[in-house]
């Protein structure tokens, strides 16, 4: 990213909500230092913060606690894990920093907000009116960066690339002996090959495509019958410091809005936009070891730009194995895009 004194001299419109804080720069917006790594560890000392990871399809917001945050090894990932909630990131990949002084654009007041070097927004993290500990403000003005004129110019989105050519038939044998999803993404990479591009060619019984009314479907009958579910929602992408977060639990009864589909209850705020899903995917992948093998089945959504937005798994198993009640609701909710209306 380059830094941009004037918005007008970058022609291409910014990716939302980038360009409303750029322009706000110095007033309601602070920029802070380019440590986001540091900022994320000082947030331990206050005892409730809403969290959120978002994309332009998928929002998930819910009530946690920045305490415990470990560090994952030789990747600088982070992570964070609590009843029901999970995340996880690469943050000393990300391009910027922002701090909300005062509600703008939909973004409340005293919310820290993380950007990639493409300038879209990967994290959220609002402290809420009235928290004890350190305050909002005096840990933004320890953070604060000495150039509060300008923020940089996010480079372009990058094309992707499909593989010419995929053995298809060693593809499948080397899918059917995985043991998790790193060994699968191990596999995409010796492939070439992205995810969407790897289940657009392989049959069905690896990955088939599904009708997007399914996911709402789905989500309506597992809060009726009260069915565990994980929810998994993706922003980013390695190369750029990828963000995810995990919702695990019963849900509650989805709400139909001008905001899409919504599930809220206290702690959890969903939101999903189905005209940002170009295509939902039911994946079945062999995960375990020895006498915990199994076959996990998941429900995967893809944006326009063909990148993963969400994943619906099953929740609730203490084996690992899926649950017959994750089964009957995929059973009951999964329909092929070809099927009648």
């Amino acid at each position: 990213m380059n830094a941009l004194t004037s918005l007008s001299v970058y022609r291409t419109p910014w990716p939302a909500p980038l360009g409303v804080c750029a322009a706000s720069l110095g007033d309601r917006i602070l920029r802070l230092q380019d440590d986001a790594p540091a900022l994320l560890k000082m947030l331990y000392r206050f005892p409730q913060l809403h969290i959120a990871t978002r994309n332009e399809a998928v929002r998930l917001h819910q009530s946690a606690s920045y305490s415990p945050l470990s560090v994952c090894g030789d990747s600088a990932a982070m992570a964070l894990r609590g009843p029901g909630f999970a995340w996880r990131a690469t943050p000393r990949r990300w391009a910027l920093s922002l701090a909300v002084l005062a509600p703008l654009a939909g973004i409340p007041a005293r919310t820290f907000l993380f950007f990639d070097r493409y300038g879209r927004l990967l994290h959220e993290v609002q402290v809420p009116e009235g928290t004890a500990g350190m305050a909002f403000e005096e840990l933004a003005c320890n953070r604060l960066h000495p150039d509060q004129h300008q923020v940089p110019v996010p480079d372009p989105l990058p094309l992707h690339s499909s593989a010419a050519s995929v053995d298809l038939a060693a593809f499948e044998q080397d899918w059917s002996v995985l043991a998790d999803h790193r060994e699968f993404t191990a596999l995409l990479q010796r492939a070439g090959i992205s995810r969407l591009g790897a289940y657009c060619r392989v049959r069905d019984k690896f990955a088939r495509a599904v009708r997007l009314d399914s996911v709402p479907a789905l989500l309506a009958l597992a809060a009726a019958r009260r069915t565990p579910v994980r929810l998994q929602v993706f922003s980013g992408d390695g190369v750029s410091g990828g963000c995810e977060q995990r919702y695990e639990g019963v849900l509650p009864l989805p709400v139909w809005g001008a905001e899409g589909v919504c599930l809220r209850q206290p702690g959890l705020d969903f939101r999903l936009l189905p005209r940002q899903i170009a295509s939902v995917w039911r994946v079945r992948m062999p995960a375990g070891r020895g006498n915990n093998r199994h076959i996990a089945t998941r429900i995967e959504l893809f944006d326009h730009r063909d990148q993963r937005v969400l994943m619906l798994s099953c929740a609730g198993s203490s084996s690992g194995s899926e649950l017959p009640s994750w089964r009957a609701l995929l059973g009951d909710c999964l329909m092929p895009p070809d099927a009648p209306g």
